[in-house]
């Protein structure tokens, strides 16, 4: 999440949809723990799903906004994107094999960055703004990892997008339930 959601979070009747993923995501996370000789096939499967439904989830929440304010065309083309790049770890096992230590690098670095941002300039108006910086830290280095050993820790990579997996589901949570509507 980037300081673009926040624009407009809140102002959806959908913003449990958020909350639903994160729950989604913490069951996923513990099966992955405790099944990790299923290895890169599962998770390539698993992180393909997710992406679909996260980018569903994003569509959602783009098209039902009370009045289109600034922002939303972010989370439209987020969630198209996710949506795109789920359909083809799903499809093509072989490939996303091969590229998977490579795509969680890449996103969780992204993610990381874009965390740190959005916890500076949510500093003095998020009551949360700690949670961003400390996901935007614990991202950036899971992605550093990722790119320091992409296939010579393939059990360690399982853990750790397991950890991430239960992390970011708690995290989630947290989010939806602090940027639901207030009743005035």
């Amino acid at each position: 999440m980037d300081i673009a959601t926040m624009h407009f979070w809140g102002k959806t009747k959908y913003w449990w949809a958020l909350i639903i993923t994160g729950i989604l995501m913490i069951p996923c996370g513990l099966w992955l723990w405790f099944q990790p000789a299923l290895g890169y096939e599962v998770l390539s499967l698993l992180l393909g799903w997710l992406l679909i439904l996260f980018g569903i989830v994003q569509l959602i929440v783009s098209g039902n906004v009370k009045q289109k304010v600034r922002g939303w065309g972010w989370w439209l083309a987020g969630g198209i994107i996710d949506i795109l790049i789920g359909f083809i770890l799903v499809g093509n096992l072989s490939f996303s094999e091969a590229v998977l230590p490579f795509f969680f690098a890449f996103i969780f670095v992204y993610k990381g960055i874009a965390n740190l941002f959005s916890a500076l300039n949510m500093v003095s108006t998020h009551r949360y703004w700690w949670l961003y910086l400390v996901n935007g830290l614990l991202l950036l280095i899971l992605g550093l990892l990722f790119f320091a050993s992409p296939f010579t820790a393939a059990f360690s990579i399982i853990f750790l997008c397991a950890a991430a997996f239960i992390y970011w589901g708690f995290s989630l949570i947290f989010f939806g339930y602090s940027l639901r509507p207030v009743e005035q």
